[in-house]
């Protein structure tokens, strides 16, 4: 065991190569963390089903709702170039009710905690992919 640590015999030597070690470890954790992106992950997980993937209305349930879903790229758009974030946060969760959603397929979600920052999330990156 002795040899195996021989090449480190000083202290300095030893924090060097620990300190090398962290960087490397925090510089890759750095980059997948900026590769993840939450709200894309929220919204696939719970909207892309009807929505699409792109969030332009496409989903493969699309073709069994009463109306089809709306293109989400295009709600500034839609709204004199405005993304509204309140209006859109209480279609999701239910608050406005929207008669193109009828008996409520969308789900709902509540007000827990949990589900309020998955909300919030989501309809952040929704704001993010709006059709400039």
């Amino acid at each position: 065991m002795t040899v195996l640590f021989e090449q480190y015999s000083s202290p300095s030597k030893l924090m060097l190569w620990l300190l090398i070690f962290l960087i490397a470890v925090g510089v890759g954790s750095f980059a997948r963390a900026q590769e993840s992106d939450a709200g894309k992950s929220a919204y696939l997980l719970n909207c892309a089903a009807c929505h699409g993937a792109e969030a332009k209305g496409d989903g493969i349930l699309n073709s069994v709702l009463k109306v089809p879903a709306p293109d989400l790229t295009l709600v500034a758009r839609r709204n004199d170039g405005v993304f509204p974030i309140a209006a859109v946060t209480e279609i999701i969760d239910g608050r406005t009710f929207i008669a193109a959603h009828g008996n409520r397929e969308m789900p709902i979600w509540g007000f827990d905690v949990m589900t309020r920052n998955r909300i919030s999330i989501i309809v952040d990156y929704l704001n993010r992919i709006q059709v400039k």
